[in-house]
């Protein structure tokens, strides 16, 4: 499993997709992300998802998906996310993520 997979695979497909804009304007900033910016997106997908039942495992997602971000491998996620075979992944978040990879 690549280091992209992995840290895909904490996130979730969906979510990564779902929340892409989200990610990479906290991943992206100039300025030094902050633990308040990584609690108010936690909170925001805790809040979001009514699976999620923990802020840690929200902060595990914003600290898996910064780190995708940090390393370049946002394509390579989003391409993961189109060619996944897993039936949870919709038709609606691949072409999502196709829209994402296109107008990069």
């Amino acid at each position: 499993m690549s280091t992209v997979d992995r840290a895909l695979q904490s996130i979730g497909k969906t979510n990564f997709v779902e929340y892409f804009e989200d990610y990479k304007e906290l991943a992206t900033r100039k300025e030094k992300i902050t633990s308040e910016d990584k609690m108010r997106l936690a909170k925001k997908l805790l809040e979001d998802n009514p699976n999620a039942t923990k802020l840690s495992g929200q902060m595990i997602r914003i600290s898996s998906a910064i780190s995708i971000f940090k390393n370049g491998w946002e394509l390579d996620a989003l391409r993961e996310v189109i060619a996944s075979k897993h039936p949870s992944i919709t038709a609606d978040i691949k072409a999502k993520a196709a829209a994402i990879v296109n107008a990069y």
